[in-house]
């Protein structure tokens, strides 16, 4: 049974191994990590302004069911005739008990104008969540590529500063070899001292980065759960998405464009306050209508001084009130609705010309911003790629100086970084984009070429 272990049953030793780091290994193969999209339900579902306006929303529509109920009837109870000189009830004919109810119906269509402005709040409140949720995600997920940045050029200096600690180890094992016997031939002292100068530059840099992380990731934790406040973000799952096909189609027509801009909430919300503008015009116009009334009232009479019954009285009438008076008065009210309205439609042509201007900009900085990430791709770093390897090349034959090799290192790592933030920056004027036309379209094969992984590529070139 010893020889089990002992050295004569190697597989069956590796399954008893894999058995015993099962659990460790399942750890670290199921570590959590925070997407994007993640982060953005949770900032949905924990926002408090968003459950504010669905609140508010319900009460106006609570409201708009409260508005075309009729006014209360009135009754009255009233005794009528008595005499003064005895106070009996059976003494005059026209003594008598009355009680009667009164009913006044609504002015014209005012209170179903009155539902339909509460039901237009209603959709106001609706529309305010619909931009409420566009503005939550566009923060939270502008908040999330910055944390994203700065944890992914962490993680690009620190790979950096990685392969400069093993060139620096290099350089030592040669200044060792090289001292008493050819000093000449081999690195000089201040090769050392530039290494550690630059790898001391980086660690600092590798500071400032971890402070960049730590003040975005304390803002996006506002938004997430306890449990997920130190959670790693998911670098694997950054955002490699283009402008919605829709918006993009519409870019080069006005109207197109235009056409897409009005589903937006803001656009909505315009609409909707026009809307409640006209039903203010309406309900000023049905001050000029009669409001009726409608009364019906029953008498009891006692008997008279004889014992014989008294009849009863039933009475049945109607009222009015005749806007013989309002005439000038409500002119005004209407032609001041009349201008409330026009007031709200030409904030609506501003607001349009606003999205306008805001999309375009923003387009414009999504083109240039996908050319220079392209430049960086195709010409620039693998330029820089070309230069360092040859710098290094050089040094390796003793044609180049130690400090062409640092300068080298360090163009290298300032154009990764450098190209990521350009990548970030891509990202967020897309996030932007969303704001006016929600979705994104799958990325077409340039640009899913023109956003690789985070990693740098110095690990792919000889040591």
């Amino acid at each position: 049974m010893m020889s089990f272990f002992t050295g004569r049953h190697p597989a069956a030793q590796a399954i008893v191994f894999v058995l015993l780091c099962w659990p460790a290994l399942r750890v670290l193969a199921t570590e959590p990590v925070l997407s994007l999209a993640q982060t953005r339900e949770y900032a949905l579902q924990s926002d408090p302004a968003l459950r504010s306006q669905r609140q508010l929303e319900q009460a106006y529509r609570q409201d708009s069911a409260a508005s075309r109920y009729w006014p209360n009837p009135k009754i009255a109870l009233n005794a009528q005739n008595l005499p003064t000189d005895s106070w009996s009830f059976e003494q005059e004919p026209m003594t008598q008990i009355q009680l009667g109810i009164s009913q006044m119906l609504p002015r014209g269509d005012s209170l179903d104008l009155q539902a339909q402005k509460q039901s237009l709040m209603a959709g106001l409140s609706r529309e305010n969540q619909a931009l409420r949720a566009r503005e939550l995600r566009r923060e939270v997920s502008l908040l999330w590529l910055e944390a994203a940045r700065a944890q992914a050029a962490e993680k690009l200096t620190a790979e950096h500063l990685q392969h400069l600690q093993q060139q620096a180890a290099v350089l030592n094992r040669r200044y060792r070899n090289a001292s008493g016997l050819n000093a000449d031939s081999g690195p000089q002292q201040q090769d050392l001292l530039r290494v550690e100068l630059e790898t001391q530059r980086i660690r600092e840099r590798l500071l400032n980065l971890q402070q960049q992380y730590q003040a975005a990731r304390q803002r996006l934790n506002e938004w997430l759960p306890p449990g997920e406040a130190v959670t790693a973000l998911a670098l694997e799952d950054a955002p490699r998405f283009e402008p919605a096909a829709e918006l993009v189609n519409a870019m080069p027509d006005d109207q197109a464009l235009a056409a897409v801009l009005m589903q937006h909430p803001l656009w909505a919300q315009t609409e909707n306050r026009v809307a409640s503008a006209a039903a203010d015009i309406e309900l000023a116009r049905q001050e000029d209508k009669a409001q009726w009334g409608i009364q019906a009232s029953y008498g009891y009479r006692g008997d008279d001084a004889m014992g014989n019954d008294r009849a009863d009285f039933v009475s049945v009438g109607v009222s009015v009130d005749l806007p013989l008076f309002n005439g000038e008065r409500n002119e005004r009210k209407v032609a001041a609705s009349v201008r409330r309205r026009e007031a709200e439609q030409t904030r609506q042509q501003l607001l349009l010309r606003q999205l306008l201007s805001a999309v375009r900009n923003e387009w414009a900085q999504y083109q240039l911003q996908r050319q220079r990430l392209e430049f960086y791709d195709q010409t620039l770093l693998p330029q820089i790629s070309r230069q360092l390897q040859a710098v290094k090349n050089s040094y390796g034959q003793d044609r180049d100086d130690f400090n062409d090799v640092i300068r080298a290192v360090m163009e290298r790592l300032n154009g990764d970084i450098e190209r990521l933030n350009l990548l970030r920056e891509l990202h967020k004027t897309a996030i932007r984009l969303e704001f006016y036309a929600p979705g994104f379209s799958a990325p077409s094969p340039a640009a899913s070429a023109a956003q690789p992984g985070m990693t740098s590529g110095h690990g792919t070139e000889q040591e």
